[in-house]
């Protein structure tokens, strides 16, 4: 009988915190997608007035973010400063390390076509590649919103009623 009952607790508790962490992802993606479009803006700053080197512009641009967007740019300042290599090689080798980014395709894609052209045209140029990236990570953080706002309490629910009926199946 106390077994049964443990048994159920654990089904319980581990499809609750797996229908969460599923939210959380889900949560979790337009907030990087809002941290990328200020690190973009902050970079466009300092492309524009200031006159340092791309992997000092890209480690100053993350001032006041913390976490996985945090880590990619600075990752991507590294590899420039390090390995000399382009700065779109080097963001999709930041990316390819990145496990904790829970960006999808349409945002990595935006961000390599970004880094392809950064450093390779003039300032005007750039500042217009930057406002062409903030402007499409705007719109798929718009669409990553509506996702989170019908997902979240999915997926809650999901677990919640999951492990409910795995319980009663069960029993």
């Amino acid at each position: 009988m106390w077994l049964k009952i443990l048994g159920s607790l654990l089904v319980i508790i581990a499809s609750v915190s797996l229908g969460f962490m599923l939210a959380a992802q889900y949560a979790e993606r337009p907030r990087q997608i809002r941290q990328i479009i200020s690190c973009l803006a902050a970079l466009k700053s300092h492309i524009n007035y200031t006159a340092i080197p791309l992997p000092a512009a890209l480690v100053q641009s993350t001032g006041g973010i913390t976490g996985p967007v945090a880590e990619l740019f600075q990752a991507m300042a590294s590899l420039l400063a390090d390995n000399g290599l382009t700065p779109q090689a080097a963001l999709n080798q930041a990316l390819k390390d990145s496990n904790k980014l829970v960006l999808h395709n349409p945002e990595r894609e935006v961000l390599s076509v970004f880094s392809a052209n950064l450093g390779g045209m003039n300032r005007e140029e750039q500042h217009k590649s930057l406002d062409l990236a903030q402007e499409q990570l705007s719109r798929i953080q718009y669409e990553a919103e509506r996702l989170c706002e019908q997902n979240v309490k999915m997926y809650r629910y999901l677990g919640i009623c999951g492990g409910l009926a795995v319980v009663i199946v069960l029993v």
